[in-house]
């Protein structure tokens, strides 16, 4: 049985049609059951921005500013943050970030990470992490035993689609 009170960090960033970037980080215990939730406001970039920045604003607008002050926002302390999108994996925080996606889903993306800064492991047939750093074996271990709780990627459903619900209300 995988620790309860374990806390994992869900971060995503959400670029709708329009080019509003909007973030969110869901933070649950062992099963998956939220725990604290925080979003971003809405930011777009203006046609001078993307003039200037040129083709890193899109990294700038994820990394430096949601994704840094979305992490420092939080009161809950998240033993790893799971990001679905590489581009966020360069993300400063004093929490461990790790990549997760669907091992069926080889992407040329994990490539450019092959090197002795990034670990690559597979958890169970379905499931594999992209650590910064090296992954402990204890480490592993904990997400086998939570992978045979709860769906690890699930949550990052539920949280675009919370950011989606309350950026439309606002």
């Amino acid at each position: 049985m995988a620790d309860f009170n374990a806390i994992l960090g869900y971060l995503m960033i959400h670029k709708d049609k329009d080019e509003n970037y909007t973030g969110g980080v869901l933070i649950t215990d062992g099963y998956g059951i939220p725990i604290e939730f925080k979003y971003s406001e809405p930011i777009k970039p203006s046609n001078l921005q993307k003039i200037l920045y040129g083709k890193s604003i899109e990294k700038f607008i994820m990394v430096d500013i949601i994704a840094k002050k979305l992490l420092l926002s939080l009161q809950e302390k998240p033993r790893f943050i799971l990001i679905s999108d590489l581009n966020i994996i360069s993300s400063s925080s004093k929490y461990p970030i790790v990549y997760i996606y669907s091992a069926a889903k080889e992407t040329q993306e994990e490539e450019s990470f092959d090197d002795e800064e990034y670990t690559v492991t597979d958890i169970g047939a379905q499931l594999k992490l992209l650590f910064k750093g090296k992954i402990t074996n204890d480490e592993e271990q904990w997400f086998h035993k939570l992978a045979k709780e709860f769906d690890l990627i699930e949550p990052f459903t539920r949280l675009k689609e919370a950011v989606v619900y309350v950026c439309s209300r606002e």
